[in-house]
């Protein structure tokens, strides 16, 4: 199990990847540490933080031999953004297969601006081993869950 620290964030992500994997994921450690974000052990998985921030979850990582993942929650992904942006979360969109109790099934929703049917309400955007590039889309929706984590339906926002 990983400690309560970003410290520990760092060790298993030295145990778990290497190389590129690697140096990308330890820059989202440096990003959390000058926004004053802590990684917490996941509860329900052994394998996994999450990112709390004023009583909800802004999002999960999950580690996996050689594979990084950062879960982000359903809510309203209407924002503004330039289309890079917006493209690179449309084509990391879960779609659902109800895959543990508590989950809420699927919903067809608009993600910034495309309509998609049976997208999963608890994993809605998850992004597997980013480059530089799209780690900087990661970093954004971090900054965008603080807004819309609030009103999530999903279980791991509120647990």
């Amino acid at each position: 199990m990983l400690e309560n620290t970003t410290a520990t964030l760092e060790s298993k992500i030295q145990e778990c990847l290497s190389s590129e994997v690697k140096e990308t994921a330890l820059k989202f450690v440096d990003y959390l540490k000058n926004n004053q974000l802590t990684a917490l052990p996941d509860t329900y998985e052994k394998n996994a933080v999450k990112i709390p921030y004023d009583g909800k979850n802004l999002c999960k990582i999950w580690f996996h031999p050689n594979e990084i993942q950062f879960h982000f929650w359903f809510g309203d992904y209407s924002g503004d953004f330039d289309e890079n942006f917006k493209s690179a979360v449309q084509e990391c969109v879960n779609f659902c297969d109800v895959c543990h109790e508590g989950c809420t099934g699927s919903f067809d929703v608009s993600v910034f601006g495309k309509e998609l049917k049976n997208v999963c309400s608890q994993h809605t955007i998850a992004f597997t081993n980013p480059d530089d590039k799209t780690l900087e889309y990661v970093k954004k929706m971090v900054e965008y869950s603080k807004k819309i984590v609030p009103n999530s339906v999903s279980v791991h926002a509120n647990h």
